[in-house]
């Protein structure tokens, strides 16, 4: 048996051959059996299909390997997904999964229409099949599982082509309605896996081919099992809060042909005027534009003399331009230096950044010395670069937010106030100057997406490191004793949006804090004290007599251990989880440079 440096050794191409896929997969069993058993970290995940789960299972595990964790993945019995998850004492539910892994398949979801049933009953049995997929939902919601579900593969059309098409009670018409009002249905509940696209990608005919059906209740053939693993990591980074948001690139034979120092703005290769290579590059830089309007983050780390570097971008068939790009490192020094020093500019975890470089020299040195950074190698024809960075699934989400669509806005705000900051000649100055506003208070129903997103995404001003999703946080939004509060914020550079929000529960004459976090983009603001003053304010017309803070460490949120000896909180416990704090003191210490806003 491999060790599991063997293992993540072994996983280290994005596609393993199948063999050794699955000679890693019985490794992993066995590892994480004896983990579990000692009481090692170990994730636990239910897999529970209509179609024979056991390949799945072993390519699960796979993908959370190649993902840096060990996973124990128990798999319920073919054909038994309703009933393992439905039934309170299934062996699915006695195995405790933090994640489960629906499967469902059209075969066994679709009972026959009539042909000429219209458009009315395919949405009756459409709703039908919704609630249903809801019960599931539910009862795994209820025991604290998160949940990632595969679309429907629709079966390849083999009727009579364009009347099938026109048939609303077709097979295939009848899944892809299945699947959109699935994907409305679980919004904040349930992680899509895009198995429908899966299978397009790769051949709906090949990959749904009906002998592995037949032979062995397979939905797929089993060669392109490796072809899995990046669409379910994607998956799990998504269900896990793990999505990567910062895009850092190169730029010589990387975001344009040629050399911008040697060959100048009219001999790089970028547009039309320089062929299918130019217009490539062109395409490329569109897609990567496209990232940023969605929320990726953009940074350059490039060997080049600044002045010289950002040239580049005033080529009139250049989609970016130097303002796109968060953090903008040029130099001569080693590109691993470089990303630690773009990671520190924006406050962002290395586990956060995807490295594109067409250098292999220049990959091999960051996947040596950062391993937690994701190195894509994207070749060296520009017409793949596309297709070769979106492999990896790096950014993958369920739903985007007003912030994603303002991100690379309020990194550009980001890098403005850094500017102030340095003409500052203190820290009160510069906040001051920042003219922030701030508003503190009661979530909406508005607010959910991003106050979900958040739970997921947030990991070093994390208080506790406790995840609420959409749908959980929605319950305690209703119920009285508990308060989750929003943090909004603007600055004269920009609008922030929803950046901080906290979880307090009422127990007895105190308010307990939950759950607190704040987003990387606005720490050292003043803003912990905005909002602890607001939830003092709340508290007191509640009755409560003190706030009880709860800190519990995590591997990322070291950051903020001495949070509560700062606001004027107690010790309140030896091991120093518990804080407390007397809601009777004055509120002196809670100042800040924010005023306060609408929200």
């Amino acid at each position: 048996m491999s060790s599991w440096a063997g293992i993540r050794e072994r996983l280290a191409v994005a596609r393993p051959p199948l063999p050794e896929l699955m000679a890693c997969a019985t490794d992993i069993a066995k590892l994480a059996a004896e983990a579990a058993a000692s009481g090692g970290a170990v994730r636990r995940v239910a897999l529970a299909a209509d179609l024979t789960p056991d390949l799945l299972r072993q390519a699960i595990a796979c993908a959370i390997a190649q993902e840096g964790e060990l996973a124990l993945v128990q798999a319920a019995p073919y054909g038994a997904m309703r009933q393992a998850c439905l039934d309170g004492g299934s062996a699915l539910h006695a195995f405790e999964p933090e994640v489960v892994v629906l499967v469902p398949d059209w075969r066994q979801a679709l009972e026959p229409l009539p042909l000429d049933a219209d458009a009315d009953a395919v949405a009756a049995d459409t709703a039908r099949q919704v609630q249903g997929f809801e019960a599931i939902w539910a009862a795994l919601e209820a025991r604290g599982c998160r949940i990632v579900q595969h679309l429907f593969v629709p079966p390849a059309p083999l009727w009579r082509g364009v009347a099938d098409r026109r048939s609303p009670a077709s097979d295939t018409r009848r899944v892809q309605a299945l699947n959109d009002a699935l994907i409305d249905a679980g919004a904040g509940r349930v992680t899509w896996l895009e198995a429908d696209r899966l299978a397009a990608g790769v051949g709906l005919a090949a990959w749904s081919a009906p002998r592995f059906f037949h032979a062995g209740k397979l939905g797929f053939d089993p060669r392109f099992l490796p072809d899995y693993l990046p669409w379910f990591r994607g998956a799990w980074r998504a269900t896990t809060g793990r999505t990567r948001k910062l895009l850092v690139l190169d730029l010589d034979d990387t975001l344009w042909g040629g050399t911008i120092g040697d060959d100048g703005l009219g001999g790089i290769a970028l547009g039309p005027a320089h062929g299918g290579k130019g217009e490539a590059f062109a395409a490329w830089q569109r897609h990567l534009a496209g990232l940023s309007r969605r929320g990726v983050v953009l940074a350059v780390c490039s060997k080049n003399a600044p002045e010289i570097a950002a040239t580049g971008f005033e080529h009139a068939d250049s989609a970016l331009r130097r303002e796109d790009f968060a953090a903008f490192v040029c130099s001569w020094g080693d590109k691993a230096t470089g990303l630690r020093r773009i990671a520190q500019e924006l406050n962002l975890g290395l586990d956060a950044a995807v490295f594109v470089d067409d250098n292999p020299a220049e990959r091999a040195l960051v996947q040596q010395l950062l391993p937690e950074v994701a190195v894509v190698d994207i070749g060296a024809d520009p017409a793949q670069f596309i297709e070769r960075l979106e492999a990896g699934h790096w950014f993958d989400q369920q739903a985007y937010t007003e912030v994603d669509q303002g991100r690379s806005a309020a990194y550009a705000a980001l890098r403005q106030a850094r500017g102030v900051q340095t003409s500052s000649a203190d820290i009160g100055s510069y906040l001051a100057g920042l003219a922030m506003q701030g508003h503190a208070g009661p979530a909406r129903a508005q607010d959910l997406p991003r106050l979900a997103q958040m739970e997921l995404k947030t990991n070093q001003f994390n208080l506790t490191t406790r995840r609420y999703t959409q749908a959980q946080l929605a319950a305690q939004m209703q119920q009285p004793d508990r308060l989750v509060l929003a943090f909004h914020l603007k600055d004269r550079f920009g609008d922030h949006g929803l950046v901080g929000s906290l979880l307090a529960v009422r127990e007895a004459q105190a308010l307990r804090i939950d759950s607190w976090l704040l987003s990387c983009r606005v720490f050292s603001r003043g803003a912990e004290a905005f909002i602890l003053r607001a939830l003092v304010l709340w508290a007191r017309e509640q009755g409560a007599s003190a706030l009880v803070g709860e800190y519990l460490a995590s591997a990322r949120n070291a950051v903020v251990a001495d949070l509560y000896a700062k606001l004027g909180f107690a010790p309140w416990s030896a091991d120093g989880r518990l804080w407390r704090r007397d809601l009777a003191a004055p509120l002196d210490d809670l100042t800040s440079s924010i005023a306060e806003a609408s929200p």
